[in-house]
């Protein structure tokens, strides 16, 4: 197994615990479609809201070099997960009755030495970033 893949296991696990941790109730993980893998699934602590959610893990000097995990998530990738969201909102519709949609991101940040820290962002991507329901740039 490569380093990045390593790393990228590392930090969905640790947001998985994360939001267990929080009361969310982990759906899925690494779901693929043709667009974009969804990291994590995840049912809100509520259970009003279905989360899709972007994993992004940075060792601490890979962040001080590139800056926060969450840079990585542009234009491209916010439109490949609204579509892979959206793909997964039409295979399992049943789902999301009566709940609301959301995708966040969450950072993880590590360092050796010490537990990992992990940043969350609710409703990282949305419409209001600059795309409408179809992913396409207003």
């Amino acid at each position: 197994m490569n380093v990045s893949r390593e790393t990228g296991d590392i930090g969905e696990q640790t947001a998985s615990d994360f939001l267990r941790s929080k009361g969310y109730e982990i759906i899925e993980r690494n779901h693929y479609t043709s667009h974009a893998e969804l990291d994590l699934i995840a049912l809100s602590p509520e259970r009003d809201a279905v989360v899709f959610v972007e994993v992004k893990t940075r060792a601490r000097e890979v962040a001080e070099k590139f800056g926060r995990p969450a840079s990585s998530v542009g234009p491209k990738k916010q439109k490949n997960l609204i579509f892979a969201a959206e793909g997964y909102m039409k295979e399992y519709p049943e789902l999301f009755v009566g709940r609301s949609v959301r995708i966040d991101v969450i950072e993880i940040y590590l360092e050796d030495g010490a537990p990992p820290r992990v940043h969350h962002i609710r409703s990282a991507v949305t419409a209001k970033n600059g795309y409408n329901r179809r992913g396409r740039r207003r």
